[in-house]
Formats: structure tokens, sequence, C-alpha cells
């Protein structure tokens, strides 16, 4: 697959990301006739690379000029609030058979609180328009473990995904726990206790009765992540030293266990937080 960026930076908020607009300066577009003008002849896959590409006012004509080539094509990052009726028909005549997008909160309240601006209406328009195109499935993903999240939030995004599975296809997520990241606004926030997300998950089994696939990646190895995420030097040289030993999860744990653990911020919650939950 031949990849350009068609756009570079973002300039949505959305607090737990590095590539939010208060640390880019916000998001460059690149005109579609420049884009499609360095799309080599002989690239029969074209892939569309940025960190809100549908975001791009001139996405509908860089994909038909594309799929009306005999291309295939593929976008690195599918907005749900940006999803059309004709985006998804040039996606899908342009050999998509699953339409994948992020809904990162569990709830409409968490979604608020980190400033996501999906709402539960764009991603069941998007369950529609997979159905209207004859994709086989749809894929969301999501975040459990941010800041605030109750058992609430979870049985919140449990009664929705069945709302969703009533009308998309199939359904599926892919559920990774919250890890902070350095220079956003949620840096320094807490990982989530190992056990709390895996009884989260298992909640959420429980909530959709098989109905939704699950496909979490592991609280474990996510805790790596947050540690190697929040470190400094110090986790650098773990690292190196969990790898000599063989790169297994007891190797990665015994030498953070020479690492001392990252401060943790404790501040206020967002209002948001303060708001009763949706629906």
């Amino acid at each position: 697959m031949f990849l350009i960026e068609p756009e570079r930076g973002c300039h949505r908020g959305c607090t737990y990301c590095v590539m939010r607009r208060s640390t880019n300066g916000g998001m460059r577009t690149v005109e579609p006739a420049r884009v499609l003008a360095l799309v080599p002849a002989d690239a029969r896959r074209v892939g569309l690379v940025g960190a809100a590409v549908t975001d791009h006012p001139g996405l509908p004509e860089i994909l038909r000029s594309l799929v009306d080539s005999g291309r295939e094509v593929g976008i690195s990052s599918l907005r749900a609030d940006r999803l059309t009726d004709e985006i998804v028909g040039l996606l899908k005549r342009g050999g998509y058979r699953t339409l994948t997008t992020a809904a990162d909160g569990a709830s409409e309240r968490m979604r608020t609180a980190i400033d996501r601006k999906t709402k539960e209406r764009h991603l069941m328009r998007a369950a529609e328009l997979c159905r209207a195109h004859d994709l086989r499935q749809l894929k969301l993903y999501m975040m459990l473990g941010l800041p605030g999240e109750t058992m609430d939030d979870v049985d919140e995004l449990g009664r929705f995904s069945l709302e969703l599975a009533a009308v998309a296809p199939r359904l599926a997520f892919g559920i990774a726990p919250f890890v902070a990241k350095k220079n956003t606004p949620l840096d320094g926030s807490p990982f989530e206790a190992i056990d709390s997300i895996e009884a989260k998950l298992a909640r959420l089994r429980a909530r959709v009765r098989g109905r939704v696939t699950i496909r979490p990646t592991s609280p474990k190895w996510a805790f790596i992540e947050y540690r190697l995420a929040q470190g400094g030097f110090s986790a650098g040289l773990a690292a190196a030293a969990a790898t000599r030993a063989g790169g297994r999860y007891s190797d990665w744990r015994s030498a953070f266990a020479e690492v001392p653990d990252p401060p943790v911020v404790v501040s206020p919650p967002p209002r948001s937080l303060m708001a009763p939950l949706a629906g």
C-alpha cells in the first residue's frame, strides 16, 4: 500500500491524546490535487495517513478520484461524526469490508469529560451506514479505566452496545486500558488497578450476552505501557534490562521493581464528571 499524508496534526482537543491541538498548533491540510498528483500511477492500493483524515474538507474528492481510477483505499482514522453516506460508499467501493471508528469513552459522560465529541447518535449512524453499504462489521475502539469512570459507565456501554448490535451486521470492540501520556492534560493520571479493569471487562461481557465480540488489550501489558509512558531515563534502562532477560511479563515486572513509581497527579475531577449519566 502506498501511504501519503493528506493532513498532519489535529485540531481537536481530546485530553488523552498527544496529537491534540494544544501540543501541535492545530491541523495542516494538503490540497486534494496535490495529494493525487503525488500518488504513483502504478499504486493499486493507497492509504491516507494522519491523525484526523476524515476532518479534511477535501476527503470525498480525494477518495472519489482514487476509487474511480480503480484503486483500493485505506484511511488511518475514521471519525464517527464525519462519516457520511458518500464517504462510506466510497470506502466500500475502495475495498472496505469492516468499518472501524472510535468511541474512546465508555459512556456519553466520559466522552464529554475527555473532550471527545463523539455522541451515541454518531455511533448509531455508523452502524446504519455499515448495514446500508453491506459491510460485514462495525468495529469500535475504546478505553476503560479513564479517571472518574465507574461501573455505571460500563453499564451504559452495555446498554448502548445492545442497541448498536441490533443495527450493525456484526459488532466488535477493541478495548484498551487507559494509559496516561506525557504532555497531555491527563498526564500523571494513575493506572487503574488490573483487577478493577478485569472486573469491568467481565461486567461488560455479561451485559452484552455474547452479541458483541470483545477484544481487549491485556491489562497487565497495558500497565507496562503505563510505566514506560510515565517513566523517564530509568524506565528506559528497565526496558533494556527486561529485553535482555527475555522480554516476558515477569521480566518486565522485575525490571520495573527497581524503578520508583511515577508520581501521580491528584486534581479535582472535571466539572463534566459531576453531571448525571446520560440516557
